[in-house]
């Protein structure tokens, strides 16, 4: 895939923001660069060439935004809103492309060892509660 200028400016500013963190686990935790370079889901010369400017996978961002907050705009993109534990998606409908298939639950009689209860959570959404006692 072609680097485009925005992925260049990216890489930049992305090894910018990544080496301080580098240097610090490197020099005050004495970590090797091949331990820091795991910790970013790439090998030590992976590490290196991004570090040089290379561009980072989306994974290694994922991974260097969770340890290190690291997060650098993408041509205008928030990236730290984008990723950020305080934004949360929706979640998209799957039900229509969910398997369903029919089942059946048989259970004793009622007892106060076991209890089975089927909640409406919504249209033909049910959740299924199994209570199981134990013996005393």
């Amino acid at each position: 895939m072609k680097q485009t200028p925005e992925d260049r400016r990216f890489a930049e500013r992305f090894a910018q923001a990544l080496q301080p963190h580098i240097d610090r686990e490197q020099y005050e935790e004495k970590k090797t660069f091949g331990q820091i370079a795991a910790k970013l889901g790439v090998t030590a010369p992976g590490l290196q060439k991004q570090l040089d400017g290379g561009t980072p996978s989306v994974r290694t961002v994922a991974l260097a935004y969770a340890a290190y907050g690291v997060a650098v705009d993408y041509d205008g993109i928030d990236v730290a809103r984008t990723v950020g534990p305080k934004r949360r998606r929706k979640q998209s409908h799957v039900s229509e492309r969910q398997l369903f298939l029919p089942f059946e639950i048989t259970a004793r009689p009622p007892s106060k060892r076991l209890t089975l209860e089927m909640i409406p959570k919504g249209v033909r959404k049910y959740r299924l509660r199994i209570t199981v006692g134990i013996a005393g």
